[in-house]
């Protein structure tokens, strides 16, 4: 019975891959900011939603939750990101016995200020406007079997700026499968991130002050019915197997909006100390534009090498389990984004 129900899941993740991974699209998504990856234990994400485990695990694929040894997690990273841009993440999760594990977590973005500008006053009106943009998520993942764990996530998105804002839900369901043909240390994972209803800005800064055609009423404010946006939808297939000491990964990313990337990563454990990591990402090609006006060259700003590290402080303190990573990420054109992130499990 265990068996067939393996097979099931990843039959049904497999087709789901083929179905929805028909090639490279782009077009346009909200809430982009569920595409930042959270924690610098995986760099880019090679090999993650086969292999991580406990609360790392929430972002790139809940099914992992389960996996964890601890009765208690948590979870605090910091990231630079792009023009300036910081990403704070935090995380917590616990035993719910039979149940298996549940998780909470809560992604901020700290932009900064930006300043108001509008069609008459395009140097700026003096005054200035801050945007928020926050995703509060929850999680739960059980192993069913010794070897297939299973977990979704919903996750509350909020976002505003001036005086309009807008909020929806996503959701992240897969699944781990370890030993994978009976091979030790080979595992596989799937999941499918950021799936839901499409989203829409609204509030009074959408009002306009204009006269309506063919009509004696005198100006006023009419509201702008702004258009939908789909969330930006992706599936992860993940493999990875550790050969001689070196964990090594690999994730095709199947992206509904932009175009698809191959993800790679290993690392290599010091002795219980801590661990090394290097990473490669690679977009693939987008769908060619046959209009001779326009031409379409897209290429990731992550595109290419990253690496970082783990420190066990816990382990050389003697007792504890507290780790602190790091990870590096080169961009083509903005600042190189750096993370760190400090676990601790109980």
């Amino acid at each position: 019975m265990k068996n067939k129900i393996n097979k099931i899941l990843i039959i049904t993740l497999t087709m789901g891959a083929i179905v929805f991974g028909q090639g490279s699209r782009m077009g346009t998504a909200s809430s982009s900011q569920l595409h930042i990856p959270q924690g610098a234990q995986f760099l880019s994400g090679g090999g993650a939603a086969s292999n991580a485990a406990g609360i790392d695990a929430v972002y790139w694929n809940p099914a992992g939750l389960s996996r964890s040894e601890n009765n208690v997690d948590a979870i605090f990273s910091y990231r630079t990101y792009i023009a300036d841009i910081t990403n704070s993440y935090f995380g917590l999760a616990g035993n719910l016995g039979s149940f298996g594990k549940a998780a909470i977590s809560f992604r901020s973005f700290n932009i900064g200020e930006i300043k108001e500008t509008t069609i008459f006053q395009q140097d700026g009106t003096g005054n200035v406007f801050t945007p928020q943009f926050m995703v509060v998520g929850g999680t739960i993942s059980k192993a069913i079997t010794d070897r297939t764990s299973i977990g979704a996530s919903a996750n509350w998105i909020s976002e505003g700026f001036g005086r309009v804002s807008a909020s929806g839900i996503s959701f992240d369901i897969g699944v781990q499968y370890n030993t994978l043909l009976d091979i030790d240390n080979l595992d596989v994972g799937f999941v499918i991130r950021n799936f839901g209803q499409p989203v829409t800005y609204s509030g009074e800064g959408l009002g306009v002050w204009a006269e309506g055609s063919d009509t004696d009423r005198p100006e006023e404010y009419y509201k702008v019915d702004a258009a939908s946006f789909d969330l930006p939808y992706v599936m992860d297939m993940s493999a990875s197997y550790n050969l001689a000491g070196i964990n090594i990964g690999g994730t095709y990313t199947s992206n509904y909006y932009a175009t698809d990337e191959i993800r790679l990563l290993a690392s290599y454990d010091l002795a219980g100390i801590g661990s090394v990591r290097g990473g490669y990402q690679m977009s693939t090609k987008a769908q060619e534009i046959t209009d001779e006006v326009s031409k379409w060259d897209y290429k990731s700003p992550f595109d290419g090498v990253s690496f970082g590290g783990t420190l066990n402080i816990g382990e050389l303190m003697g007792g504890g389990n507290f780790s602190l990573d790091y990870a590096y990420m080169p961009t083509e054109v903005f600042n190189d984004n750096q993370v760190f992130t400090l676990r601790v499990g109980f």
